[in-house]
């Protein structure tokens, strides 16, 4: 026989109703995957993006202060790099090695630049930053000379073959790599420290 809800007892149907709506409730609260900032509206912002991206909103903040950071060290590039290049004058070098010279000072002085405040701002809260400064900057270091080279032949091929300026051509070539950089940095660098089994 088919029961109507007037043969149920009223507070069982209640209390029923109830615990499912605490039920949802508690499913649909999760905690953040970012760190909460001191500000409110910017808090509010990430958890958007934590909703829109499936709880990502801490990948999406750690790109956006390494790429905030980065414009800072690849103005600091560019910078080095200009004043060397058309700064200083290099009689009877080449124009491919004096070339070489600024990339390679523009390189390590911005390296540095972008390293110091990352290692703070950007990639404290990894688990790879409990390895020491040192081992930290070296990592640093290693995975940047591959960006470094990329960023090198980037910029000698749109300036020899695609016959674009230098300058321009550096900082289209910081602007390519800058994604290999921030992902490598993830999976080198800051990577989660193995501990030896004893």
């Amino acid at each position: 026989m088919k029961q109507t809800l007037t043969q149920y007892d009223l507070e069982d149907v209640l209390e029923a109703v109830s615990q499912q709506e605490e039920v949802q409730t508690v499913s649909s609260l999760r905690l953040p995957s970012y760190r909460p900032t001191p500000w409110a509206l910017v808090n509010r912002l990430l958890d958007i993006v934590d909703n829109v991206t499936n709880g990502r909103a801490d990948w999406v903040l750690r790109f956006f202060t390494y790429s905030f950071i980065g414009g800072f060290a690849a103005l600091v590039n560019l910078a080095v790099f200009a004043l060397v290049l058309y700064a200083i004058p290099m009689p009877g070098v080449q124009d491919v090695v004096h070339n070489l010279i600024a990339s390679l000072l523009a390189t390590e002085i911005s390296l540095m630049a972008n390293f110091i405040p990352n290692d703070y701002f950007t990639f404290r809260h990894l688990a790879g930053h409990q390895r020491t400064w040192g081992q930290r900057c070296l990592r640093y270091h290693l995975t940047s000379i591959v960006g470094s080279v990329l960023t090198y032949l980037i910029q000698i091929g749109f300036r020899y073959v695609g016959h674009v300026p230098a300058f321009l051509g550096q900082a289209i070539a910081l602007i390519l790599v800058l994604f290999y950089n921030f992902a490598f940095h993830h999976i080198f660098t800051y990577r989660h420290v193995k501990h030896a089994v004893s």
